[in-house]
């Protein structure tokens, strides 16, 4: 971030704490004379602003897809090839708007897109192991998808993803051990 930059953000800090009346009027007028050299106030907010709505309909539409291919695949059983298509396809296009859009991204964006690729991820290695014939390793799959996202919280230095991964392997354990061995 340039230092222009890192003032237009400090000024339009600024101007919000002065709107919500978080400091005095008086300090924020002597930041804002500090940040801007005595000179007029320029606040650019129109790109933030569209790049705020395109990350929620972006959010959305990830969202979207996901629940309605986990629906239709669940009520419906469409061909394994189109579920594969329809989930590989998502995921590439995904990766591609993100890699556009993810200088100007937040954590918690990246963390819950980051969160619904693995679930894509999921639900596509699913979608592959039954079609190959191998539902009674549905367990295994899920469990090493758990697996692969505590490793990658650990790379990344990500501790969101190793509890979301230990959640899930708890929860397949849990599954087999009461529903499975103790019918």
């Amino acid at each position: 971030m340039e230092k222009q930059e890192k003032n237009q953000l400090i000024i339009q800090e600024i101007v919000k704490w002065k709107e919500n009346h978080l400091l005095p009027e008086e300090q924020c007028d002597f930041l804002l004379a500090l940040y801007t050299k005595g000179g007029e106030i320029k606040i650019t907010d129109k790109k933030n602003t569209w790049l705020s709505i395109w990350k929620k309909l972006h959010f959305m539409f990830i969202v979207m897809i996901l629940v309605s291919v986990i629906f239709v695949d669940y009520y419906y059983h469409i061909a394994w090839y189109t579920m594969t298509s329809i989930l590989s396809i998502t995921f590439i296009i995904n990766i591609l708007i993100y890699l556009s859009v993810r200088k100007n991204t937040s954590k918690r964006y990246r963390y819950l897109f980051i969160f619904i690729q693995f679930l894509y991820v999921l639900q596509l290695s699913i979608c592959i192991f039954e079609a190959a014939g191998l539902g009674s390793y549905m367990n295994f799959v899920i469990t090493a998808n758990g697996a692969g996202w505590i490793t990658f919280g650990y790379l990344k230095k990500m501790p969101v993803f190793n509890y979301a991964g230990a959640v899930l392997i708890v929860v397949v354990i849990t599954y087999v051990v009461f529903f499975k061995y103790l019918e």
